[in-house]
């Protein structure tokens, strides 16, 4: 059952959104109070801080499109992971079995997320996907329940530090996507769904049931408090699920909130429980669907299923109709040299398919072939600054080295010991691995 779910989450999370409305006096952010969060258009560095802006704002947000695809741009998202399923670090071991990223840890987390963002904001990124903030305990499916279940310190500090930098510290408006479980039994209740509590589970977004909508409210709203643009849900696309996150990104991707619901595996058609198959042998894809709402792959899920270079009546994709995106879930090396990996994130995107990375060569590329004036980053070896549009640094970090010069690659290989030696990843053998999502290296940056 579907009730409007904008009314459902309009007042977002009252745990968070109360921190957003006040500053220190008492009194709304506006000019005289010293709150650091101020109601400006975000296209300062913040030198104005206190000041009253809200009415004179310059910026298109780009998120208010009549057709549903022209509020979700074909536009390439920056891969940054919270979640590693790394289990056994000296460092904050605490949060060892969420198997949170070692910098996701401790009182300064959010302060290096934004920092993630800024270099990732230098290497031309507009939008973010930030994988599991809440993490997994390794033995269920990726969990609904992400807001309450955080610790309090998040909690408190993603709305505030994160509305400050979206509205004060860059010069073009940035989006964040986060990546959460799709289902469910209590907001409160940490583990996800295993097959033996499957009835116990629901769909984020139903309410059915006072449990149902009090647990909706306060989950959607705590991520829409961030000032995200987006959520992505985890495992959503079996057949008797996706019209339900269908149903909710028609719901939330209008005004006020121009809300993304991205679904994560692509539907596929299916006859008698089994996926309809096509001459080439490769699934069909539901295009009901995929011209309904966008769409995450990784590229371990594309891979098994339509191989680079096989033939499938599935792609190439309506690039109009359609926004289908693909993950780069391991580390950079893992993708090959440069020129392989140029060569690969174009062949993805010769289907129609939109890179999530965080490597600065793919992401360049794919930036690049937004310009129309494209040429093959391989072919020549000035295309990469000369055609691809210039990534401006935001305003808090223009004086700072250059993205190359930040950042790192990791060898590939799913059992890797960290540089320091202190930790492990090792894989839960539970579930399957695509519950776990664990990238090829640990990522330390």
């Amino acid at each position: 059952m579907f009730t409007n779910i904008t009314t459902l989450v309009a007042a977002c999370s009252m745990i968070s959104c109360a921190s957003l409305a006040v500053g220190s006096d008492g009194k709304r952010p506006t000019s005289g109070n010293d709150s650091p969060l101020t109601r400006g258009n975000g296209a300062g560095s913040g030198s104005n801080s206190g000041s009253d802006r809200g009415n004179d704002g310059d910026r298109d947000h780009g998120l208010n499109g009549e057709r549903w695809q022209d509020r979700i741009p074909r536009q390439p998202m920056w891969f940054i992971s919270a979640g590693t399923a790394n289990r056994s670090s000296n460092v904050h071991p605490e949060d060892n079995s969420r198997g949170l990223a070692v910098w996701w840890r401790g009182e300064n987390a959010v302060d290096e997320l934004v920092r993630r963002m800024h270099n990732g904001y230098d290497n031309g990124a507009r939008w973010f996907f930030i994988n599991r903030p809440m993490g997994t305990p390794g033995n269920t499916e990726v969990p609904g329940a992400s807001w309450l279940t955080m610790d309090s310190n998040k909690r408190d500090d993603l709305p505030m530090k994160l509305s400050k930098e979206l509205l004060d510290e860059f010069d073009e408006p940035v989006h964040v996507v986060w990546f959460i479980g799709s289902e469910m039994s209590d907001p409160r209740e940490y583990p996800g769904r295993t097959p033996n509590r499957a009835s116990d589970f629901y769909e984020l977004g139903k309410n059915d049931t006072w449990e149902q909508l009090v647990g909706s409210r306060v989950t959607l709203g705590g991520w829409i408090s961030t000032g995200a643009s987006g959520i992505a849900f985890d495992a959503s696309s079996p057949l008797d699920e996706r019209q339900h996150f269908i149903d909710l990104f028609e719901q939330l991707n209008g005004a006020p909130f121009n809300l993304g619901i991205y679904g994560e595996a692509y539907p596929l058609m299916y006859s008698n429980n089994r996926s309809t198959r096509d001459g080439h042998g490769t699934p069909i894809l539901d295009v009901d669907a995929i011209e309904s709402m966008p769409w995450i792959g990784t590229t371990n899920y594309i891979d098994g299923r339509w191989p680079n270079g096989g033939q499938s009546d599935s792609f190439p994709l309506d690039e109009d109709l359609t926004r289908m995106f693909v993950w780069f879930e391991r580390s950079n090396l893992g993708y090959g040299n440069e020129n392989q990996r140029i060569d690969l994130v174009n062949a993805y995107m010769d289907r129609g398919l939109i890179p999530i990375t965080r490597d600065p060569v793919m992401f360049r590329e794919a930036i690049n072939r937004m310009n129309p004036s494209y040429s093959r980053a391989g072919n020549d070896s000035n295309s990469s600054n000369s055609s691809r549009p210039q990534a401006r640094s935001s305003s808090r970090r223009s004086n700072a080295s250059s993205p190359s010069s930040r950042t790192g690659s990791r060898t590939a290989g799913q059992s890797t010991v960290r540089n320091k030696g202190t930790s492990k990843i090792v894989p839960s053998q539970t579930l399957p691995q695509r519950y776990q999502h664990i990238p090829a290296a640990t990522d330390t940056e």
